[in-house]
């Protein structure tokens, strides 16, 4: 996923209808930092938090 989607989405008021996936997970997007173009997600599943590379988000589920 690009910086600029990542931002659209975390921003976007409709955000739950929106599903993000990091390696076939159903995250929410809670903070960007374009500087090093890393994402703070948290899992819906488990709502455990960690960091990753924007570029690994995902809006389809991988097969």
């Amino acid at each position: 996923m690009q910086l600029r989607r990542a931002a659209e989405i975390m921003n976007s008021k409709q955000k739950e209808n929106i599903v993000v996936y990091y390696q076939n997970e159903p995250v929410n997007i809670v903070s960007l930092n374009s500087n090093i173009g890393t994402a703070y997600v948290k899992s819906i599943n488990n709502n455990r938090g960690f960091d990753i590379l924007i570029e690994e988000l995902s809006e389809k589920k991988q097969q």
